[in-house]
């Protein structure tokens, strides 16, 4: 555990300094520009002196520019730089680490080309005040290498120098209107572990707005850093998961700050392989998950907290049109992973981002659960589609969790696409055994939908069931789940099945089915009498049962004694099952024998007969 700090961090702001290398091409530009009327052939390399000097300047020489051609068209206000760079020196850098006076973050930057239009000139020279309509850069690469200093973690006597205090020596006041930087490259290098990490971005997009520099735009409350808005787009990224199991993709990533909101299109979280080679791979068991998303909203986030802070904090998620599929085949044997600490809630506790949402809202959703069954060989399925509802008290922060400890899930669904769903649940994020609570009720149906699920995997045929409803209530946590359920029906009939060897279909059990369902399975609840059976829900968890599994597998102990199958029924059909399969086995054994004696005496009679013949045949009768 790290020790508590003294003193407040001061965090180091990325962008504004990558900006202001832009700037101070902009700003000289306009300087001097207006001097080209007064000295025609001699700005060009006054310009070039001006610009390097004032770059090291504002750095403390630890950067220098270079580029190869600026281009300079004074009757329409027009510049062209091309092939800009902006290079640090490593030898600067080393002497600022000694002297503890080093960034964090050292920037590497190369511009193909950097347009600025409309530079106001004359208004620059006679009245410092710099207007520039727009400045357009192309194709901009930029690496971010991140090496953080213990003596950049408190405040420091003084304070550093912001982008008024640089510019104010030529001007008193800058405005830009737009800044476009198309097509980015971002290569991110973190430094902070023996081995250094890389993260990279290609097909960046940033807009910047309305850019205001002058003695009060820090302190106005409608800007961010200077500016009315920044807009950044990254296009088609992709990234695999440290195993490599899975690929994460989005189409498209939109970052507003004027708006506070966040878009991300098309989102994919998906298996490499297919699931053959998956298991193959991972050489493990377990499930195999794939997910998709149509587009997700984050909205009224805090800026300052993401970029002071790198904090998460928003007002509300939108999910829209999750697709959520989960595969499970019984047939791979192997290491089951421990789930202990992995439920929801708990493992919202170990992401790495620290983040508050107020809401997240789920929009039209499908999941999707299917399961091999190792002893039919069928594939089950358990769907819920049209799946709508919301999250509230989205969190692993600290101190919001001393606010509210308790995060909370309203779910509407249809169950097996037929029947109305409604589930809440009551998660405890500061509870060590990952408590939670989930009820709902479960509306009228058609109980033979059930087939898609319980033929495969329960090898149980269900020929009639007419639900009215279900009912549930379960205090569960990594290790049991306690509560009770309250099934309605009428007429229900099963047949249960078997596998049979050389068969492709699953048998039907016809006489073990009509024992079930005459000395049982109870047809009806409440019965004919109006007696009604509650389902009590007493289970431990595995520690290698995931938390979908282990709900319906908790319901599932609470629908046994709801249809007459409680403790005490299922050992009286043990009983009964192991008389009536001993019975069988003597009537088959019975079969047998008697199969056997009518074939010896067949084969006697036989042989009898070919003895006469034989004779007969000895003695020339015919």
């Amino acid at each position: 555990m790290s020790e508590p700090e003294t003193h407040p961090k001061k965090k180091k702001r990325i962008w504004p300094w990558v900006l202001l290398a832009i700037i101070v091409i902009a700003c000289t530009t306009g300087y001097y520009l207006y001097n080209k009327y007064l000295a025609n052939n001699r700005w060009k390399p006054i310009l070039q002196a001006q610009l390097k000097q004032l770059v090291l300047k504002s750095s403390d020489s630890l950067y220098h520019i270079e580029y190869s051609d600026f281009d300079l068209d004074i009757t329409s206000g027009n510049a062209t730089v091309s092939d800009f760079k902006l290079v640090p020196d490593t030898v600067v850098y080393e002497k600022l680490v000694a002297l503890k006076k080093a960034p964090d973050n050292l920037f590497i930057l190369s511009v193909k080309k950097l347009s600025i239009k409309n530079v106001g000139a004359r208004k620059a020279y006679k009245e410092k005040i710099l207007d520039i309509d727009n400045i357009s850069i192309d194709k901009p690469d930029l690496t971010v290498i991140n090496k953080r200093y213990k003596f950049n973690d408190t405040v420091k006597i003084g304070k550093p120098k912001t982008p008024y205090e640089v510019l104010k020596s030529v001007f008193k006041q800058l405005h830009i209107n737009a800044i476009n930087l198309n097509d980015i490259s971002l290569n991110y290098i973190n430094k902070n572990k023996p081995v250094a990490k890389q993260t990279a971005l290609k097909h960046l997009d940033i807009k910047i707005s309305d850019i205001v520099i002058d003695s009060l735009s820090d302190r106005d409350p409608n800007r961010f850093y200077y500016t009315k808005g920044i807009d950044i787009t990254i296009h088609d990224y992709e990234i695999k998961t440290p195993d490599s199991l899975y690929k994460v993709s989005l189409k498209k990533i939109f970052f507003s700050t004027q708006q506070k909101k966040m878009v991300l299109e098309k989102v994919a979280f998906a298996p490499r392989y297919n699931h053959t080679d998956f298991y193959r791979v991972s050489g493990k068991a377990g499930d195999i998950f794939d997910l998709k998303f149509k587009r997700i909203d984050i909205n009224d986030i805090d800026l300052q907290s993401i970029f002071r802070d790198q904090f998460l904090y928003a007002g509300s998620m939108d999910a829209i049109n999750p697709s959520v599929n989960i595969y499970h085949n019984g047939f791979i044997k192997g290491t089951n992973s421990v789930k202990i600490g992995k439920d929801p809630h708990q493992a919202l506790q170990n992401v790495a981002l620290d983040m508050r949402l107020k809401r997240l809202n789920i929009k039209n959703a499908s999941i999707i659960y299917s399961e091999t069954d190792a002893t039919s060989g069928f594939t089950g399925k358990i769907l819920f589609t049209h799946t709508n509802g919301y999250i509230l008290n989205v969190t692993n922060d600290d101190d919001q969790k001393k606010i509210n400890p308790f995060m909370r899930a309203y779910i509407n669904t249809r169950f097996m696409e037929e029947a109305p769903l409604q589930v809440n649940f009551k998660f405890n994020l500061v509870a060590k055994d990952g408590a939670f609570n989930y009820s709902g009720t479960l509306g009228k149906f058609d109980g033979r939908i059930l087939d898609k699920l319980v033929k495969p995997l329960a090898m149980v045929h269900v020929q009639s069931a007419d639900i009215e409803k279900l009912t549930f209530n379960v205090n569960a946590n990594n290790y049991s789940g306690k509560g009770h359920l309250e099934f309605y029906y009428k007429n229900l009939n099963i047949q249960l099945l078997k596998k049979v060897k050389g068969k492709a279909d699953l048998q039907k059990q016809g006489f073990i089915s009509s024992l079930a369902n005459t000395l049982i399975i109870e047809d009806n609840n409440p019965d004919k009498k109006g007696v009604f059976r509650p389902g009590p829900i007493a289970v431990k968890r595995d520690s290698t049962t995931s938390f979908f599994s282990f709900l319906y597998k908790a319901l599932l102990e609470g629908l046994k004694p709801s249809v007459g199958f409680d403790k005490k029924t299922e050992n009286k059909v043990n009983v009964a099952v192991a008389k009536v399969s001993n019975l069988v086995d003597k009537l088959k054994k019975s079969k047998e024998a008697y199969k056997q004696k009518r074939e010896e005496r067949k084969k006697e009679k036989q042989a009898k007969k070919d003895s006469i013949n034989q004779s007969k045949q000895n003695q020339g009768i015919k």
